[in-house]
């Protein structure tokens, strides 16, 4: 059984949902989030999670859906935050060319954490380009950090230590699959510091749909991870299980 920490459910066509829930059940994937980019992918993600037992709500702004209204945006998924909120979920830095301003995302980045903080909600953190000013971030609340977890992780072993080091689990996808930088990253990280997903959504570039990524697929993810460790995949499940329900403050 497995548990995927990190999808965008909330932004594909409802008549598709039930054939992609359906398809994750018989992959033995018990647990997806819905995460949340703007305020109403996050208003979405709520109602999925009121709707389907297995699925759960985070809620945020991401670093490149940042909109001229990001203040007024802020206090509307501060007033989202209840007892069908699991997380502060996609939140981080962007620094892509054609992102918004490194500062307006450094507030809003910072603004997010501090409504875990107040609400206790762990934070799943998107980093592109800009892992120096996202540590730095992640330090100055040295002491006061939420639980949380980088996802789809993309760097290297240093960089997974030290979000590590700051408690913070390192969530692989279907690039591990792919890039031996990431299994090099996976072999050397402690099973305990790991989580999994697939940063699902529409792929509508794909001309063939059975192609798209689903949360299904986050079973591929832990077969190559029980590979490259050279571990029983009962292991994987075992223990990502478990540090999942650890990060979304459930009890198994």
């Amino acid at each position: 059984m497995f548990i995927d920490i990190h999808t965008h459910i909330a932004q594909y066509k409802q008549e598709e949902i039930d054939n992609i829930i359906n398809r994750w059940r018989l992959s033995n994937i018990i647990t997806v989030v819905s995460t949340g980019t703007t305020v109403e992918d996050s208003i979405i993600s709520i109602e999925l999670a009121k709707k389907y037992p297995d699925i759960l709500s985070g809620i945020g702004l991401h670093p490149s859906d940042i909109k001229d209204t990001w203040k007024s945006d802020l206090v509307s998924i501060e007033k989202l935050v209840d007892e069908n909120v699991v997380m502060i979920s996609e939140i981080g830095l962007d620094y892509m060319p054609d992102s918004p301003l490194k500062k307006i995302q450094i507030e809003v980045f910072e603004a997010q954490i501090e409504i875990a903080i107040k609400y206790k909600k762990p934070i799943v953190i998107h980093i592109r380009e800009a892992f120096e000013d996202t540590y730095k971030i992640l330090k100055k609340f040295n002491g006061r950090l939420p639980i949380g977890a980088v996802h789809y992780f993309d760097g290297n072993y240093k960089e997974a230590k030290l979000m590590v080091d700051l408690g913070l689990y390192i969530s692989f996808a279907k690039t591990l699959i792919r890039k031996d930088y990431l299994k090099d990253v996976a072999v050397n990280l402690s099973l305990e510091n790991i989580v999994l997903e697939t940063d699902s959504y529409p792929q509508y570039f794909k001309k063939n749909r059975s192609r798209w990524t689903e949360p299904k697929d986050v079973s591929m993810v832990a077969d190559e991870l029980a590979r490259i460790k050279k571990i029983d995949i009962k292991d994987v499940s075992y223990s990502t299980l478990k540090n999942s329900y650890n990060l979304l403050g459930v009890k198994d």
